[in-house]
């Protein structure tokens, strides 16, 4: 299933698309581990094929170090 996630750079909204499935997220036949758009862009995925186990790993070890910085304070 498509995920989607607000947040918030200086002021302007962005939406982070990913897959809970582990799947390519797909725009205009791209593939994507993940994408962040302007939200006002109104950017729409379809899940894609399956990315490989290393590639999901490394996503899911940025996505929990970005996390960590957040809760820390080194970044918003």
């Amino acid at each position: 299933m498509i995920i989607q996630e607000h947040f918030d750079v200086n002021g302007r909204d962005f939406i982070r698309t990913t897959s809970d499935a582990g799947r390519y997220v797909v725009r205009d036949g791209l593939e994507y581990s993940e994408a962040c758009d302007p939200a006002e862009y109104g950017r729409t995925y379809t899940e894609g094929e399956l990315m490989p186990a290393e590639e999901r790993n490394q996503s899911e070890i940025e996505a929990k170090a970005e996390a960590y910085d957040i809760l820390m304070g080194v970044s918003e």
